[in-house]
């Protein structure tokens, strides 16, 4: 029975999947039983399709209101011609997480910052109608195959030396002092990406794969057309009777779009 040298690394990567929702349409047209108009604009003049045989462009003149609009059941942007295609961006900013060598009387913890967000990862939505992001990488793991445990249920970390445990949120924390909350860019009023149940409760962690710990809720008066900045706090203990090794997490998040 051995516990030492037992060194955690974190590596944040990520990929995008998509899901189709029919209980919601992405673009609203007008149309009656003798007219559809395509993106509407109502102004002082403009083209949404000007070409000539070098060049394509979109044209608004004047505007008679700017802003967004949204209810329960539709979203509308008054002002310049927009764009009508939605799109889910999904950026990790390549942050590795140390933890150095773990002690079963202490818990390790930092969190995962870097980049131009100095965040883990950020999500840029665009008339969708919300999306999530899932963790789905196992909980670091030995040369030897050995997995740390996972914090099955949401607490603060544990001082008994018998425990081992390894977890995670995404909001800022004093204790241990690491973490931000999530930034939506470039304000509410654009974004609604937040941390989710299980993830948002300060100074307490928590670690299961395929959970999700981060979306847009698509929020009724909110269009959630902005980006949000997102940062992953880990923290990882031993026990007495933890196996010594190496542990490496590449930690791979899923970013799945609903449209």
């Amino acid at each position: 029975m051995t516990n030492n040298k037992k060194r955690v690394i974190a590596y944040v990567s990520g990929l995008v999947a998509i899901s189709f929702a029919f209980s919601g349409v992405v673009v609203a047209q007008f149309t009656s039983p003798n007219y559809k108009v395509e993106e509407s604009y109502f102004g002082t003049g403009g083209e949404l399709e000007t070409i000539s045989p070098n060049y394509k462009s979109r044209q608004s003149t004047g505007s008679l209101g700017v802003g967004n609009g949204s209810s329960a059941n539709n979203d509308a942007t008054s002002g310049f011609t927009t764009p009508s295609d939605p799109f889910l961006e999904f950026a990790v900013s390549g942050a590795t997480v140390d933890l150095g060598t773990l002690s079963e009387s202490s818990t390790s913890s930092d969190a995962a910052q870097a980049g131009a967000c100095n965040c883990s990862f950020y999500v840029r939505s665009y008339m969708s109608l919300g999306y999530s992001v899932i963790t789905v990488s196992q909980p670091p793991t030995s040369e030897s195959n050995n997995s740390l445990q996972a914090k099955s249920v949401l607490a603060v970390p544990s001082t008994d030396p018998d425990v081992e445990e390894f977890g995670i949120n995404v909001v800022n924390n004093t204790s241990p002092d690491i973490g931000a909350d999530p930034i939506n860019d470039p304000d509410g009023t654009f974004a609604d990406g937040q941390a989710s149940t299980g993830y948002s409760t300060p100074n307490q962690f928590k670690y299961s794969a395929g959970d999700i710990i981060a979306s847009s809720p698509a929020t009724a008066g909110n269009q959630g057309v902005g980006k949000t900045n997102y940062t992953i706090s880990y923290i990882a203990k031993i026990s007495r009777m933890s196996k010594a090794g190496s542990y490496v997490m590449n930690h791979d998040l899923v970013a799945v779009p609903t449209f």
